[in-house]
């Protein structure tokens, strides 16, 4: 078992994830941390707890961090996930629990799983970026660290040059890469679209994943959820003449942190710009020989992944996640 801590701005890629994450039988959820992103902060926090008792997990501790980014304001992406973040999807609303701040608990739980602990960021990285700040040892004590993020063959989706996550809060961002460039850090993963956009959904996925759930004990209302989420998304790409596909961008980066053989990484030197006025958020590497650190992900087994999701979702259903 993998301890194992999320750290999300739940919108529907991030719901996705968490279902992914509570399917896994070699995953150990100790506890989400949530911050501004996708969605403001108590709109995430909710989200999170909402898919954490739809998936019948709400034992699980959900921790809120920033409200906001190191520096600015907050932006939202909610021409991509809805108001309520999730689509159309309607969850109940979960009952009221007391919660630690995710810096405290993160710091907590990677003392604790000192040299086991897997961290996973799907949402911008102010929360890790705090952490770090706070104690600059955390990157030694981690077994692994997956960002959802990044943009490095690829051409950004907020600007020419960055992806979202990190635009959203590149300070934190450049925090983050230089504390797991340091030496005796805990191996370092950035997923981003250069291989994110290679991992669809699609509703012949879903139609086929609603025929596994059928019978399943938690099937009907896992099904209804996974197609009133993506029927918002697939309406959008389908505006903007795409395919009708959810980019599965924070799942991977999930499934890469607990088996990091799906993707090809190579370990190079990573900046973000903080300061350009046309390529502020971009994630640069430096690709001209001179190892780095930070293992980027250059190519991706889709096909695997997939298959994985769709198979671990299933299990989720069964209540395999119930401990």
């Amino acid at each position: 078992m993998t301890p194992l801590i999320l750290d999300v701005d739940t919108g529907i890629d991030d719901a996705f994830a968490l279902l992914y994450a509570l399917g896994r039988p070699d995953a150990q959820l100790l506890g989400v941390s949530t911050v501004v992103g996708n969605v403001s902060l108590a709109v995430a926090t909710r989200n999170t707890r909402a898919v954490l008792a739809l998936c019948r997990r709400p034992d699980i501790p959900v921790w809120p961090g920033a409200a906001s980014p190191l520096l600015g304001t907050a932006s939202d992406a909610s021409d991509i996930h809805g108001e309520s973040g999730l689509g159309y999807a309607i969850l109940p609303e979960p009952p009221p629990a007391p919660a630690a701040h995710a810096v405290d608990a993160i710091l907590a739980a990677s003392h604790e799983h000192a040299g086991q602990l897997v961290l996973v960021a799907t949402g911008p990285l102010t929360n890790i970026a705090l952490a770090v700040a706070r104690d600059p040892e955390l990157p030694r004590r981690l077994a692994r660290f997956v960002a959802m993020g990044g943009a490095f063959r690829e051409s950004g989706n907020v600007t020419a040059a960055a992806e979202f996550n990190i635009w959203h809060d590149p300070e934190a961002a450049e925090i983050v890469c230089r504390a797991f460039s340091q030496d005796e850090a805990a191996p370092a993963i950035l997923v981003g679209l250069d291989v994110t956009r290679r991992c669809v959904l699609t509703e012949p996925d879903l139609d086929m994943l609603a025929e596994n759930l059928a019978a399943a004990p938690n099937g009907p209302a896992l099904t209804a959820f996974l197609r009133d989420a993506s029927r918002f998304y697939f309406a959008l790409m389908q505006r903007r003449g795409r395919p009708r596909a959810i980019v599965m961008h924070d799942p991977l980066a999930v499934s890469v942190a607990l088996d990091p053989s799906l993707v090809r990484t190579q370990g190079l030197p990573v900046v973000v710009e903080i300061r350009g006025e046309h390529t502020r958020g971009q994630t640069l590497a430096d690709f001209r020989g001179a190892p780095g650190r930070i293992g980027v992900a250059l190519e991706v087994e889709a096909e695997r992944f997939r298959a994985d999701y769709l198979d671990t979702v299933s299990r989720l259903a069964q209540g395999a996640s119930e401990r």
